[in-house]
């Protein structure tokens, strides 16, 4: 875990010390979001155990329209178990998700899609659509591969060429390119570089939609979200904040504890 917090600081210091990226280069990306009715998703009454190890006790919630969600806690909470109730690839032991009609979620999760090797990059995302409509008006698929630092020639080389942070790369382009309006983010910052992690977040800034997010990652936290979800021992704490005023108000309780003699 230690290991894992000083990759995190240090990412932070790379962020800190990096200019800017380079004019030629294009790394924004605008949202690509379809419209949402008034019913979002709602959870009524969920519960999820494995074993003695509850995940999730009983919990209802009703996510508002354009809310940002973070999600943190211990690893092993269930966090990933959460974010694949709400995609619907786990199901709960009791309750309900309801998900609106005009619902259209993209899942970026932990474990990278399964793509064919044979398959030809700007092929990839051809399949999701030859033209993509984003705020800036309609653009093809290679010109959205090129925002996401994918050189002419790499658009036309097979998948098993890209490197495996490329796929990453690949895959998050895939899921961003699909017109959604809920976006789910499983430590999505594990394993991206640093480029493609400032087009991530100036997505998320003109996203309009839900955007839920996991992450150990305190800065990708602080950047977009406005609601804080503590999961710890199957219950969700839940802070109606950003990040650093979350820390400040677990700190002041900290404080406010009577010390044990």
């Amino acid at each position: 875990r230690s290991t894992k917090q000083k990759a995190h600081i240090d990412r932070i210091e790379q962020m800190q010390q990096v200019t800017g990226p380079k004019e030629e280069t294009s790394i924004s990306m605008t949202s690509v979001s379809t419209r949402m009715g008034k019913k979002t998703i709602e959870l009524q009454h969920l519960s999820k155990r494995y074993g003695d190890k509850v995940i999730l006790d009983d919990y209802s919630y009703i996510f508002l329209r354009n809310q940002k969600v973070g999600i943190i806690g211990p690893n092993g909470c269930g966090k990933s178990t959460l974010m694949k109730m709400l995609v619907g690839q786990v199901a709960p032991d009791s309750g309900v998700i309801e998900i609106g009609e005009t619902i259209r979620m993209g899942y970026f999760a932990q474990d990278e899609k399964e793509m064919d090797d044979r398959q030809r990059v700007i092929d990839y995302v051809k399949d999701i659509g030859e033209y993509i409509i984003t705020r800036d008006g309609r653009i093809s698929a290679s010109q959205m591969l090129e925002r996401f630092l994918f050189t002419p020639e790499m658009q036309y080389a097979p998948i098993g060429k890209l490197s495996g942070g490329e796929k990453r790369r690949l895959y998050l382009l895939g899921v961003l390119c699909q017109n959604i309006n809920v976006l789910l983010l499983d430590e999505a910052s594990n394993n991206l570089d640093i480029p493609t992690m400032t087009i991530l977040e100036d997505y998320l800034n003109s996203f309009v939609g839900i955007v839920v997010a996991v992450s150990h990652d305190r800065y990708f936290i602080e950047k977009f979200a406005e609601r804080i979800w503590l999961l710890e021992d199957g219950k969700i704490r839940d802070f109606p904040c950003g990040y650093q005023k979350y820390r400040s108000i677990l700190e002041h309780e900290a404080a406010a504890k009577p010390a044990v003699s």
